[in-house]
Formats: structure tokens, C-alpha cells, sequence
């Protein structure tokens, strides 16, 4: 599919690992007529040139050290500052797990090594045939999520509305509506719009991994281990959700699946240094060997500085080391990249209670309920706390 003439004036950016492929992919882009051409040898490069530069698209390796073609991408799509920008997965495994985690994370679509250059024009043609002339159902779910980055739900609504009466049938459409019920409270409309999502396409995991985040912040370990494993069988190379399992596993009291759980997940990571040393880390942490933990996690941090996953398991080793100002630190670091992560309050209220700071630890667990007040395990500290310290919520 040829690229109109207009399209090749935009700025792209070429990130791998493989000087080979870097070069490779930079001059096919050449030849296909694009003008600007940068590249970068990791996430976190071009994470620096991003910021410093405009990028209209990316084209990025899944797999690379310091930063991952997916952490860049989340990290990109957390910034809406970066909305604007188009991103492609280059993949050398076409396996079910790594075209699964393209797939749930996002991106324009994936490209699976190697490839001639009418496949990657025929790529990008269609990302940005859908970028610059959206159909109308695009452009309903792109007025809904603009709507909700404002918090106009009635906005919000009627673009869902509009959706839905274009593709009744479509399973993101009806997760949306789940979206905007829990942004509005309504967490048993939430749950049936869920259920009615995976009803439509039983392949949607986005909506079973909605479900198990509000079973687990209702306190029922069971449905929410129940579809975190679903979502799991669906897209298995997902660490954060890994984590999530294990932690769940932990709390059930089935010891022995959150184990295996973290081991299969390493022994599949093998390439990801970063990512299997972390996992390897909270094998430790789950142990309670917290000296080898810590040591892992820090190798982990070094491979990888700005995955606030990481960062969050190495403040959680440095609290059970009892050493509360390096983790306070990253907690922190963590909020500058997410800072609307309630669990990362939850975590910095508690570690200031370690240290006796009563007026930061309720600050901080304040700052947690209000942004996630589903929360059985948050709302059940602050009011504990608040009956302590006499304090009018």
C-alpha cells in the first residue's frame, strides 16, 4: 500500500538494539521517501530524544536492555502529551505469547522479523490511514477518551453511545462502558459490563484483567485469581500481572502456584535481564530472603532504571532490609513517572509509618483512597488509622 506524499514529511524514530537491524529499517525507511529519520539503541535513548524532539512515529524492537520496546511504549502512552504518536512493535519471536503482549499493551501493530520493505510500508500506510483518517468508530472511541481524560462522563457517554450503535458487537466498546461505570462508582455496572465484553470476544483481555482488579480491591482473593489467570492463558508474558498473580497466590495461601507461577515466568524471560532478574528478585522477596533479593533487584534497577515495577519491588526489599529512606526515594522516582499510582501512596503511607511520620503516612494514604477508593485493603487502613489519630475524614 503506497504512503501519500503528505505522510513522509513526519519524524520517525527507529529503536533497536541490533545495529544491523537499526540501519536496516532507517534505510528502508529512506527508500520508502520518509525525510526525517532518528534512531535510537534502546527504550531508554530514545525515551531522551522523545522529549527533546518532536516524534510523530515509532518503530520499536520488543525486546531490548535499559528499556523494552513495551516500557516504552507505556511509558509514551502515559504522557498525553505523546498522544499524537504512532508506535510499531518489531518482534523476532512470532510466538503466541509476544504477539499477546503487543497486542494487549497497544501500538498501531506488530511487525515480526525479518521482513522486506512492502511489508513495513504496508504497516505503516495502515497506521496512519487509521491515525489521520479514523473510520467513524475510531473517532467515537477516540471522542470518548478525551471525554474522560476530562472527566465530562456525559461526554463521555454519548461517544460510547455512538460506538455502540456503530459496532454493537464490539468487545471494546462494551469494555469502555465499563471504564466509565467505575469512573463513576458504579463498580456492579462496571462487573457486568466486563462480563457482557468477554461474553462478545472471550479472547478480550483487557476486560479480564479489569475483573480481577476489582475482585482484588474488593478483598476477594478468589474471582480475582480466578480471571488474573484467565487474562494470564491469554497473554502469559504480562510481568505485571505475573507479580499480581504470585502476591494473590501468596495471600490465598497457595504458596506452591505463586512459586511456580514466578519460575515459569523467568525461565521464559531468559533474553529480558532485567525483567527475569526482577521476577527472580521477588522469588526471594516471597521467601523472605531479603538480602538476596535486594541484591537481585538492585542488578535489576541498574539493567533498567525507569520500570517503576522494578522500582517498586526494590523499595519494597529496602523496607524489609529496614532501610525506609532509599525506598521513600524510589517511591518517589515512581510517582514522577505514574503519579496516580494509588498502590505506590499505599506503599509510601505504610513505610512512613515505619518511621514514625504519622503526618506524611496519612497524607500519603489520604492521596491512595482518593485515587482508588474501590479498595477494600486501602479504605479499611485509612479508617483504622483515622480512629488512631482521632482524625475527621
Amino acid at each position: 500500500m503506497p504512503i501519500p506524499a503528505e505522510y513522509l514529511e513526519i519524524k520517525c524514530l527507529v529503536v533497536d538494539d541490533e545495529s544491523s537491524m537499526l540501519r536496516t529499517i532507517s534505510n528502508m525507511l529512506a527508500r520508502i521517501g520518509f525525510k526525517s529519520v532518528v534512531s535510537a539503541e534502546n527504550g531508554k535513548k530514545a525515551l531522551e530524544i522523545i522529549k527533546a524532539k518532536h516524534v510523530d512515529m515509532v518503530i520499536a524492537d520488543v525486546l531490548m536492555p535499559e528499556m523494552t520496546g513495551i516500557e516504552l511504549f507505556k511509558t509514551i502512552r502515559e504522557d498525553r502529551n505523546y498522544d499524537h504518536i504512532i508506535f510499531i512493535f518489531v518482534t523476532a519471536e512470532a510466538t503466541r505469547r509476544t504477539v499477546a503482549r503487543a497486542a494487549e499493551e497497544g501500538g498501531e501493530g506488530y511487525i515480526i522479523k525479518p521482513f522486506v520493505m512492502g511489508v513495513l510500508e504496508d504497516k505503516i500506510a495502515r497506521a496512519l490511514e487509521n491515525k489521520f483518517k479514523p473510520g467513524s468508530l475510531e473517532t467515537c472511541l477516540k471522542d470518548f477518551v478525551a471525554a474522560m481524560a476530562k472527566k465530562d462522563y456525559h461526554s463521555a457517554e454519548e461517544a460510547l453511545c455512538k460506538a455502540s450503535a456503530l459496532a454493537p458487537d464490539a468487545a471494546k466498546v462494551m469494555h469502555n462502558f465499563g471504564v466509565l461505570a467505575l469512573a463513576k462508582g458504579n463498580v456492579d455496572r462496571a462487573i457486568e459490563c466486563y462480563k457482557e465484553a468477554i461474553k462478545k470476544n472471550p479472547m478480550y483481555v483487557k476486560s479480564y484483567n479489569a475483573l480481577g482488579e476489582i475482585y482484588e480491591n474488593m478483598g476477594d482473593l478468589g474471582s480475582a485469581i480466578k480471571y488474573y489467570k484467565y487474562a494470564h492463558n491469554i497473554s502469559p508474558a504480562n510481568t505485571e500481572r505475573v507479580l499480581v498473580l504470585s502476591k494473590l497466590f501468596y495471600k490465598a495461601g497457595e504458596k506452591d502456584q505463586a512459586e511456580t507461577i514466578l519460575k515459569d515466568a523467568v525461565s521464559n524471560l531468559r533474553e529480558d535481564m532485567a525483567e527475569s532478574a526482577h521476577l527472580l528478585g521477588e522469588i526471594y522477596l516471597a521467601k523472605n530472603e531479603r538480602e538476596k533479593a535486594l541484591e537481585i533487584l538492585k542488578k535489576a534497577y541498574k539493567q533498567n532504571p525507569t520500570d517503576i515495577y522494578i522500582m517498586e519491588s526494590l523499595a519494597e526489599a529496602y523496607r524489609r532490609m529496614a532501610q525506609p529512606q532509599p525506598a521513600l526515594e524510589l517511591y518517589k522516582d515512581c510517582l514522577k513517572i505514574s503519579p496516580d499510582n494509588s498502590q505506590v501512596y499505599y506503599s509510601m503511607s505504610k513505610t512512613y509509618l515505619e518511621t514514625s511520620d504519622k503526618t506524611n503516612a496519612i497524607e500519603t494514604l489520604k492521596k491512595a483512597w482518593v485515587l482508588n477508593p474501590h479498595s477494600k485493603e486501602i479504605t479499611a487502613d485509612l479508617k483504622a488509622l483515622a480512629e488512631k489519630e482521632r482524625l475527621r475524614l
